[in-house]
């Protein structure tokens, strides 16, 4: 077919598509070890992975200095923030009565964080939970599983960040904790049923110094070196 370019221009100018507001929208999130963490927002690149490097060689001291005791994993945890330019509070976990009422993990989640979040916010977080059930998303969330659970007690965070006043970033985010006896099952998924299950949760907005941080950035890289492709994996949600 010989075309001249205006043709070929007036052509595509006049195919019909879909409204770009009525298309599914792809944004990307990730598993970051025991970290669900998304974004919104015109967030930079290079924001997003200060947020994601900072938070996972917190959980990695964590892991070494806390172990399984919550406590101490998470003053580890707070630490290591604190150093290397998080304003962050102490984590004061509180257990939610009668969780069995909301049926699943992820309905208590979403309830928890939801009251702290924008609409937009919101939205993200719960289509970032809802893409971990997908095919697509098999391999993010074994390694959310891997690092999530153990035995029969679950310990995880979830997370939105955006950016904050000047250039610094905001990171609203909730840490879960319950032990579910005689089962283990999916992290996010679990339904409660009739068992006994002792839910605790900590909610709080933390603030990343980026004028800190950029100071310490590539040392926290190297300091993590190869050990991010064995945590991290992106999560394909669409809202």
């Amino acid at each position: 077919m010989s075309l001249s370019i205006e043709a070929r221009l007036s052509f595509i100018e006049g195919l019909d598509i879909p409204p770009f507001e009525t298309c599914l929208a792809w944004k990307l999130a990730a598993v970051n070890g025991r970290l669900l963490q998304s974004s919104v927002g015109n967030l930079d690149p290079v924001h997003k992975d200060d947020v994601l490097n900072s938070t996972l060689l917190a959980q990695l001291a964590a892991n070494q200095a806390g172990g399984d005791d919550k406590d101490k994993w998470y003053k580890k945890f707070k630490e290591v923030l604190e150093n290397v330019g998080w304003v962050v509070q102490s984590f004061s976990f509180a257990e939610i009565d009668n969780v069995n009422t909301y049926g699943s993990v992820d309905k208590v989640v979403i309830a928890m964080l939801d009251p702290r979040l924008s609409p937009e916010a919101g939205k993200v977080v719960k289509a970032t939970i809802d893409a971990m059930r997908r095919r697509v998303n098999a391999s993010a969330n074994a390694i959310f599983q891997e690092n999530a659970w153990d035995g029969q007690t679950a310990n995880f965070q979830v997370s939105v960040a955006s950016a904050a006043d000047g250039d610094n970033v905001q990171l609203h985010i909730g840490c879960f904790d319950y032990t579910a006896e005689g089962v283990a099952g999916n992290v996010l998924f679990f339904k409660f049923g009739h068992r006994a299950v002792k839910f605790t949760y900590a909610t709080q907005t933390m603030v990343l110094n980026e004028e800190r941080y950029k100071m310490v950035r590539d040392m926290v890289k190297e300091k993590l070196g190869t050990a991010i492709e064995s945590y991290r994996k992106d999560v394909v949600i669409r809202v």
